[in-house]
């Protein structure tokens, strides 16, 4: 993955935090639609930091054919007599997720204080894009969710990378000033 694209998940993570510190300081419809842009824009940045660390992982030269798949949401298909990778086969965020936490952290994914958070806020995020009914979203619910994330980020760039994601000693707190 390029600098800029690195760039553009921690500038979404960044902007995600910033909706959510607007959302507090504001009330009623103002409030609904920052902690709406928080959530929305905050998964972003996970999913955009995700495909990063898999365009790294896949093109390392011990990463084999499987973990490839499951990385850049890839079918495997057989072509003459030989596994290739084949059409997009998206898998559930979650998958992508546990299969990092476990593969490079060496932990189950539900060993994680965060995960029970992260796949409470990725239900109400399915809810906000896929709604049936009115969303109500509490800010300390956005606030718990996109904690989950950070820490979710610092956790796979510790086992993938060996280091800390960029930005997690910032916590919620963004640096941007829109």
């Amino acid at each position: 993955m390029s600098s800029e694209a690195d760039s553009f998940s921690i500038r979404l993570l960044d902007e995600a935090k910033r909706f959510l510190e607007k959302g507090a300081a504001a009330s009623g419809d103002e409030q609904d639609a920052y902690l709406h842009a928080a959530l929305m824009v905050g998964f972003s940045a996970l999913e955009s930091h995700l495909n990063g660390i898999a365009d790294e992982l896949s093109s390392r030269p011990n990463s084999d054919l499987l973990h490839n798949a499951i990385l850049l949401e890839k079918d495997i298909k057989i072509e003459n007599g030989v596994w290739k990778i084949g059409k997009d086969k998206f898998y559930r965020l979650e998958d992508r997720i546990a299969f990092l936490a476990a593969e490079y952290s060496g932990h189950a994914p539900s060993s994680f204080i965060w995960w029970s958070s992260l796949h409470d806020g990725m239900k109400v995020r399915n809810s906000l894009v896929h709604p049936r009914d009115a969303i109500v979203l509490k800010l300390s619910d956005v606030q718990r969710f996109l904690e989950a994330i950070v820490q979710a980020l610092n956790d796979i760039y510790l086992g993938v990378f060996k280091k800390g994601h960029p930005s997690f000693n910032r916590g919620l707190q963004s640096t941007m000033s829109f």
